[in-house]
């Protein structure tokens, strides 16, 4: 990332073609030159020409005792420079440099502040993993220790991933017994719900059956009453017919004594008429208390009744 923005370095000289495939006419020229063009030095058979590797220059070995990389070919290592190249490479790499301390600040700034937050949100899921243990457990002792030491060994997130996720397990497993277990009751219910409905169904034909029961009760009970009725004036009409029976016996009993009676007298007024008449001795005769013809009177008068009735 040093040389992230060499490329824009106008600054520093473009390689001479002489170092770069130049042609022999460029290289018999630098050939030709005796003194170095910058420190105007004399070229010796051991103090000898050089070119800078940058911007392509002729120069002494005084004047190019530098190496460092090159913005055009960082593979090309460390190589001879011309010591403006060297000066105006090293201030581009300074100020390179200066911009990667800056990037990589503010690089440890923001992974300093994903990292906070990182650890605000494992905090934050430990807290949740420890509420669901304590759910799960129905025990909140641990929640508790948590809360007075977060920092504590026992507390590291992949442990309490493992408890919870045992717990969990469990849990799991128990969910499925209930849901089984409530598929079953549902079952029952349902089948419960069918059997009321039957019940209900029974409950309200036997309803109907007793309405007309009691329906037919209640005109039993009106065809008693009426038959009491009908016995209570039966036994009227009876005692009626017996009274009235009772008179019309004393009345025939009546009018016969009165019958009886005036024979008597017209018997006694005879029998004294013909004694007057025939002879002066007296004509036998029967007194009659009564009671034998009184007697027949009432048979007679019975049989009548009896007739009547």
């Amino acid at each position: 990332s040093t040389f992230r923005n060499v490329s824009s370095m106008a600054a520093v000289p473009s390689p001479s073609p002489s170092l770069i495939g130049s042609d022999d006419g460029q290289a018999q020229a630098d050939g030709k030159e005796t003194h170095c063009p910058r420190c105007r030095s004399q070229f010796t058979t051991y103090f000898r020409r050089h070119h800078c590797r940058n911007c392509g220059g002729l120069v002494c070995d005084d004047c190019s005792r530098n190496r460092t990389r090159i913005p055009r070919d960082l593979s090309l290592g460390n190589v001879r420079v011309c010591d403006d190249c060297f000066k105006t490479i090293g201030d581009h790499h300074a100020a390179g440099a200066e911009e990667d301390l800056v990037l990589s600040q503010q690089l440890i700034d923001r992974l300093r502040g994903e990292l906070a937050q990182k650890h605000s949100q494992i905090e934050a899921f430990k807290k949740v993993m420890l509420e669901l243990e304590a759910e799960a457990s129905s025990d909140p002792s641990c929640l508790d220790e948590y809360t007075r030491d977060p920092q504590n060994d026992q507390f590291s997130f992949n442990l309490l991933q493992e408890k919870v996720q045992s717990s969990w397990g469990r849990v799991t497993k128990s969910l499925e017994a209930q849901g089984s277990r409530k598929a079953e009751l549902e079952e029952r219910q349902s089948a419960a719900l069918t059997r009321r409905t039957d019940l209900a169904a029974k409950e309200e034909e036997l309803t109907s059956k007793r309405q007309e029961l009691d329906s037919e009760l209640a005109e039993v009970s009106r065809l008693e009453a009426r038959r009491d009725e009908l016995f209570r004036e039966e036994g009227d009409l009876q005692q009626a017919v017996t009274n009235e029976r009772r008179k019309v016996r004393e009345l025939e009993m009546s009018r016969k004594e009165q019958q009886e009676m005036e024979a008597e007298r017209m018997g006694l007024h005879s029998s004294w008429g013909s004694r007057a008449r025939g002879s002066n001795e007296p004509a036998a005769f029967t007194i009659s208390t009564g009671r034998e013809e009184h007697r027949r009177s009432r048979l007679e008068g019975c049989k009548r009744s009896c007739t009547v009735s």
